[in-house]
């Protein structure tokens, strides 16, 4: 009879873990360290940083199969050595994202349907939080959206600890896991759909935008929501790129021969072309004209500028170069893997793909061993798996190449 009566207990208790609604925990949660966990024994920190960043490790608890491929846990530390915060569940990787104004998050993991996120700042308090059927994202520094489930979304802010139900029509709108820092909102600005519902189907629908009051400030008449920045929204309509103020006034329509990459970036924006199979980057500004000379790519920067690459007999060589198409590094660097032209990009002193480090700003290889970045880089740290010596190694380093956490991989 008591047996019977704890597997009750047990049963009732499991049903409400599953399903208790959304909640954030404003105070500091407990961390659980496995062995696993690097220590902070081991965590040597260079001087001068100022930012929490991610050390990664494997569990050698993981029972891998066919289907899953090996992957890492991250633990996040302080600047001052601390770990703060681990991945705790190893069935899933867990995403992490970068600080955006002085705020972050990561995936701790997933079990059944249950997702845990973290919410850090660059001082290293966290804030734990939970979801279900979930889609979570960071808006706009300490703004972040998520949906516990379908048809219920909230807008949480780090700083303040408010939590803000979408009522009525933007109510539905969520962003899914595959755009999470992918594409830049206004907060005060954001888009709300309008559905057009006939017998319970969805005939078709209208994007608009509203602000934090929940007025309408755009009525519902563009069909994709592209991005934001300086000021206009980035649309489609018709499947024709738009920029919109926040009042829906069309400010500039590119033509259809260029393809729109990016937001406004210092006054211009990115644009891609074909001529003979061979495509090229342009910088074109408000009024639609061209501001630079082609390039066979072009990225924008953290600091405003860009990164052009240019193609030449003798390979690819890029620079850094101003929103008027002025050179601003001495120097050109050479990108020897041309397949991954399209992954270059900036990070802290760091030019890098998805995979490996480039070069640093002075044209110098701070990592020059075989090495496979883990994580897209932090503005001051790096996590990879490289070789030296002939042993694999997992470990995180400045941007210097000061290593900061190393271990072998087994």
């Amino acid at each position: 009879m008591k047996s019977a009566k704890h597997l009750k207990t047990v049963l009732a208790l499991c049903l409400t873990f599953l399903l208790v609604p959304h909640a954030v925990q404003a105070e500091q949660p407990s961390t659980t360290i496995s062995d696993d966990v690097p220590t902070e024994r081991e965590i040597q920190v260079p001087p001068g940083l100022t930012e929490p960043f991610f050390v990664p490790f494997m569990r050698s608890s993981q029972d891998w199969d066919d289907y899953r491929k090996p992957f890492p846990s991250f633990a996040l530390v302080s600047p001052a050595g601390k770990v703060i915060g681990t991945q705790e569940y190893t069935y899933w990787p867990g995403y992490i994202s970068p600080l955006k104004n002085g705020y972050g998050f990561f995936k701790t993991g997933n079990m059944f349907k249950f997702s845990e996120y973290i919410i850090y700042d660059k001082q290293g308090n966290i804030q734990k939080t939970a979801a279900y059927d979930h889609s979570f994202t960071q808006m706009d520094g300490e703004w972040f959206l998520y949906q516990p489930e379908a048809g219920l979304s909230y807008f949480y802010n780090a700083r303040t600890k408010a939590t803000k139900l979408l009522t009525g029509d933007e109510k539905w709108w969520s962003i899914p896991d595959q755009y999470t820092g992918k594409v830049a909102y206004d907060i005060h600005h954001y888009p709300f759909v309008k559905n057009h519902v006939v017998n319970g189907a969805l005939i078709s629908y209208k994007i608009g935008l509203k602000d934090m009051n929940g007025n309408v400030t755009c009525q519902p008449f563009f069909d994709e929501y592209m991005g934001y920045s300086e000021g206009l929204h980035r649309v489609k309509i018709n499947g024709m790129t738009h920029f919109i103020t926040h009042e829906g006034k069309v400010v500039l329509k590119p033509s259809r021969n260029y393809k729109v990459e990016s937001n406004f970036h210092s006054g211009v924006f990115i644009v891609s072309g074909k001529k003979d199979q061979d495509e090229f980057y342009l910088l074109m500004d408000k009024k639609g004209a061209f501001v630079s000379k082609k390039y066979a790519f072009i990225r924008e920067t953290s600091d405003g500028q860009f990164l052009a690459v240019s193609k030449t007999k003798d390979g690819y060589f890029f620079q850094k170069i101003s929103a008027m198409d002025k050179a601003t590094t001495t120097l050109p660097y050479k990108l020897d893997r041309p397949e991954e032209l399209k992954q270059l990009s900036q990070t802290g002193k760091l030019f890098h793909t998805d995979a490996h480090i480039v070069t640093d700003i002075a044209n110098k290889q701070p990592f020059p061993f075989p090495h496979k970045l883990l994580t897209p880089p932090r503005n001051e740290t790096v996590a990879m798996e490289y070789t030296l010596a002939g042993m694999k190694r997992m470990g995180a380093f400045s941007h210097e190449g000061r290593q900061i956490y190393s271990r072998p991989v087994k």
